[in-house]
């Protein structure tokens, strides 16, 4: 591809993730396949490729391929009142870790499941059930913590040592096992993976 033409459609990647943007600011970024049509491109492959070359040569559009979409590279380009919905959240994260808000909570601070998935898929949260999010980094915390109960545990062991309720700690159990971090026990009980791996 020629590198004055990449540059052009990396700046027309620009304009049409911005409308869209402005049109839905709680649904951010383009999907490929719409990037692509919006610049004629004539494969989304070459969306990734027009993005790494602007990059390359200092042209850098703020833009990223994130899960099959095109997004600002930034979380800043979340509405005002999510960006201050968020900063509150991460202050109650940051002093429990494990307590994932309550319903009247997100409530309170206007994150309905738009607003949450929005977040999510800025990378400010990360999602262990339907309305169940935590800060990026509780899962690999929660790692550290079940750490100290020996090769293998119960829900309700990890529960406690995780200071959350069951609400929470079974999808966290969960999206361990997920992310091949813990597993099941044929008695029903849990193990983290590499102690199961050391054993």
């Amino acid at each position: 591809m020629d590198p004055g033409r990449a540059t052009e459609i990396a700046a027309e990647l620009v304009a049409a993730v911005t409308a869209h943007d402005d049109a839905d600011p709680l649904d951010p970024g383009l999907p490929t396949e719409a990037a692509r049509r919006a610049t004629g491109l004539p494969e989304p492959r070459l969306v990734e490729a027009v993005l790494r070359h602007a990059a390359q040569v200092g042209a850098d559009p703020g833009l990223v391929l994130r899960d099959g979409r095109v997004v600002r590279s930034a979380a800043r380009s979340l509405p005002a009142p999510v960006r201050a919905a968020m900063d509150a959240l991460r202050a109650d994260l940051e002093r429990s870790p494990f307590a994932a808000p309550e319903a009247a909570r997100l409530t309170e601070l206007g994150l309905g499941p738009r607003q949450l998935a929005s977040l999510v898929r800025a990378g400010e949260l990360i999602r262990l059930a339907d309305g169940v999010v935590l800060l990026p980094g509780a899962d690999s915390l929660a790692v550290e913590v079940l750490a100290g109960l020996g090769p293998e545990f119960t829900l309700s062991a990890a529960r406690q040592a995780l200071g959350t309720s069951r609400r929470v700690a079974v999808p966290l159990l969960e999206h361990l096992a997920g992310t091949g971090r813990a597993v099941r026990t044929p008695e029903g009980g849990h193990r983290l993976a590499r102690a199961q791996d050391d054993a």
